[in-house]
């Protein structure tokens, strides 16, 4: 009889540890699980934090126009960009890159030209306000075609609003009128064409000039 009870006392404790130690290892589980759960968002959090930082800090980021030197020349055309002090430098342009590296252009057509050229977007594109020679933003400039001498002959000057424009336009000597940078663009890209059409048959010209010789050699 006293054989029996130990058997059933020894059973009855392997029971109680076995129950134990599973609620003990159900607890781990747990724990590990709500641990792993407050990281994850923890990284998620922060990954955000970082994101929004990078966004704002990029969205802050201020590009403001440099003035141009002596030295520098038409990033389109290689030829002399006029600096604020001289005539022709109020049809000066100038953009900024992504990397905030600054181009100029000695004419406005010029600008977008070297866009197709190089296959560029810029950040921030500025010109010059034709009253005061101060820079304005590109796209909120009021442009105004008229009987003006600019570097490339495109004949566009910009203004800061169209009260400063106003005594340009009712100038009937310089036959000025309103204009919008889908008109340059169309201008600019008329004459690209025809430059890249007169190279190609230039290329092509001295290509059938060297073959004669060759011939005749």
């Amino acid at each position: 009889m006293k054989k029996f009870t130990l058997i059933l006392l020894s059973l009855l404790l392997i029971f109680v540890f076995a129950g134990c130690n599973a609620e003990e290892q159900e607890s781990k589980t747990e724990d590990k699980g709500k641990e792993s759960a407050t990281t994850e968002t923890a990284t998620t959090e922060t990954t955000g934090t970082n994101e929004n930082e990078d966004q704002k800090h990029n969205h802050d980021h201020e590009y403001n126009p440099e003035e141009p030197t002596a030295e520098d020349v038409c990033h389109f055309c290689n030829m002399k960009i006029y600096t604020e002090d001289e005539e022709m430098g109020v049809f000066t342009a100038q953009a900024v890159k992504e990397d905030g590296t600054h181009v100029y252009f000695d004419d406005s057509g010029c600008l977008l030209n070297a866009q197709r050229k190089f296959n560029e977007e810029y950040v921030k594109e500025w010109v010059r306000d034709f009253n005061t020679n101060e820079w304005i933003e590109a796209d909120s400039a009021v442009v105004v075609k008229a009987d003006v001498q600019t570097p490339m002959k495109y004949g566009y000057a910009f203004f800061k609003d169209e009260e400063g424009a106003k005594p340009y336009l009712e100038n009937a000597a310089l036959n000025a009128a309103l204009a919008n940078w889908d008109e340059i663009d169309q201008e600019a890209e008329t004459r690209y064409q025809k430059k890249m059409q007169k190279e190609a048959e230039m290329k092509n010209g001295s290509m059938d000039n060297q073959e004669s010789m060759d011939m005749e050699m």
